[in-house]
């Protein structure tokens, strides 16, 4: 099965996790919610999810007597733009940063004494914050780790004493791990990969709020000088340049030692690629310390609707721990609560480097017209080997300035 990078994409950016449920609901997409109920907007994704959702809200209908349509659909932002309104037909919507910026407006905001985000990770509070104001409940996230195949890292003497913590290690290990048609660490040519060495340098796109550009920062240019210096000495290549085609479909095939993705990935080489022994750890600190990148769902309340004081609740009990442990754990993501990520480690230990993450973590840039610079910078990356860091950012820089203005 062949792995595009979009399929990562969308993977990495929350939309497969967030949501899921064709099964959920006995209607159709297009029929409207039963009068008195209220409707949970979710984007299709995987069955397992799904039916962890199913049986959440059905546990709460029983506990509440409230009645829930769940409603799966193929694009949210479209339903978004047709059922917030005065007379919305939507009443809870599972939404991702970028929707969330566009519709903010039209939500409830939260207190941050409220049941639903008191325990929400600081880093996702922030991501959930717009004109100062917490718009949604966090739900869940996807974090950037280093996989490592362990059976090639054996092969070329390495050692667990040996994973890396600094690019300076990441240097030497990919080098090391390079030869006989193997490259050492491979990335997709996109910001929601190499954003990450960014953020490791001190820097990023804009600022963890997003209000702020920042590409041309000392700290971003020394993170994209080393995905640089990585490519130019042929320790690293791009997915897209490997015969795999894709940095994940690489690394499940063996032909990179090491690759940085999501816990998307780990689904894949269970489903997959299932030959592979591999060890998922914390990505390198860089200069500026310890990040990577966030990729987070959340649960929007109407603010005009009809059901806002029940819709409240289930936010509420869909964002308790032990909850959030059940849908993450069906959705393969990590919960977004303080409380429910340390449950979720007990039972997914092999994964904790993804939860570690979240503490350090800044989104991908979501603000109205981000999008487009971000394609562009994306189109500029698989030259990166011969080109120039800090070019590429300044013309970013420009760009975002101009948008965030």
């Amino acid at each position: 099965m062949m792995l595009t990078r979009r399929t990562f994409a969308l993977t990495s950016l929350g939309l497969a996790a967030a949501a899921t449920l064709a099964a959920c609901s006995s209607k159709s997409k297009d029929e409207a919610t039963e009068e008195g109920k209220m409707a949970l907007i979710v984007p299709d994704a995987g069955e397992a999810a799904a039916e962890a959702l199913s049986k959440a809200v059905e546990a709460f209908t029983k506990e509440t007597k409230v009645e829930v349509d769940i409603k799966p659909v193929s694009d949210v932002s479209q339903e978004l733009a047709r059922g917030i309104t005065a007379e919305p037909s939507i009443d809870v919507v599972v939404l991702n940063p970028a929707q969330l910026s566009s519709y903010a407006g039209a939500l409830h905001s939260w207190d941050k004494g409220a049941a639903a985000v008191k325990d929400a990770n600081p880093a996702l509070l922030t991501s959930a914050t717009r004109q100062d104001k917490i718009a949604a409940a966090p739900r869940d996230v996807s974090t950037l780790a280093l996989y490592v195949n362990t059976s090639l890292w054996s092969a070329a003497g390495l050692s667990e004493s040996d994973y890396p913590t600094t690019w300076e290690q990441l240097d030497q290990v990919a080098a090391k791990l390079t030869s006989g048609g193997v490259v050492g660490l491979t990335l997709d040519a996109s910001y929601a990969r190499v954003g990450a060495f960014l953020i490791q340098g001190g820097g990023g796109l804009t600022s963890a709020d997003g209000t702020k550009a920042t590409a041309s920062s000392e700290g971003s240019v020394a993170g994209l000088t080393q995905v640089k210096t990585l490519l130019s000495s042929g320790s690293a290549g791009w997915g897209a340049d490997l015969p795999a085609g894709s940095a994940a479909d690489a690394f499940g095939q063996g032909q990179a030692a090491m690759v940085i993705e999501t816990e998307a990935l780990a689904k894949t080489l269970a489903d997959t690629y299932s030959g592979i022994s591999y060890k998922v750890v914390e990505l390198p600190a860089g200069s500026g310390g310890k990040g990577t990148l966030q990729f987070p769902t959340f649960y929007g309340v109407v603010e005009a609707s009809k059901h806002k004081a029940d819709a409240i609740k289930l936010v509420e009990y869909l964002t308790a721990a032990e909850r959030q442990v059940a849908l993450a754990g069906a959705a393969g993501t990590v919960p977004a609560g303080k409380s429910a990520g340390e449950t979720w480690k007990g039972k997914h230990g092999d994964q904790a480097a993804f939860l570690a993450g979240v503490e350090y973590s800044q989104p991908v840039p979501s603000a109205s017209g981000t999008s487009d610079v971000i394609a562009t910078f994306d189109n500029e990356l698989p030259g990166l080997a011969g080109g120039d860091p800090a070019a590429i950012l300044g013309s970013a820089q420009v760009n975002l300035q101009a948008v965030l203005s």
